[in-house]
């Protein structure tokens, strides 16, 4: 018959969906990376599969739609550019995110795993 069509969704295994796994990302010496429209915080993970955690605050970007931009934009960069070793990564979003186009904050996403890739390395 052929091989099944690829799955591009985001799925839950590949999110950080409780208070005790942000808080793990927190509290376990996160590497930083960021840039004028966010900060990732990234810990290795003992997962087989790397995990993302999206914070958008009210304060940083006042429209529900404009949140639920960026966490899309967040999330699919994530899901097509996977960094190199299973971690547990959480975007924070910063204010003034909301102005950026999606082609500006992919820019942006790439220069942050960029930063990331090189960190994980050079900890190995």
């Amino acid at each position: 018959m052929g091989t099944p069509p690829m799955s591009f969704s985001f799925r839950k295994h590949q999110r950080l969906l409780d208070k005790h796994a942000f808080s793990a990302v927190f509290d376990g010496q996160p590497s930083r990376a960021g840039v004028s429209s966010g900060t990732a915080l990234v810990v290795p993970s003992s997962l087989t599969e790397s995990r993302l955690g999206v914070i958008v605050a009210k304060k940083n970007v006042r429209r529900a739609n404009q949140r639920n931009r960026v966490k899309r934009v967040v999330r699919e960069y994530f899901r097509l550019h996977p960094l190199p070793v299973p971690t547990d990564v959480i975007f924070l979003a910063r204010y003034g995110v909301a102005e950026r186009s999606n082609a500006e904050l992919r820019a942006d996403l790439e220069v942050i795993w960029q930063k990331l890739a090189k960190k994980l390395a050079s900890a190995e």
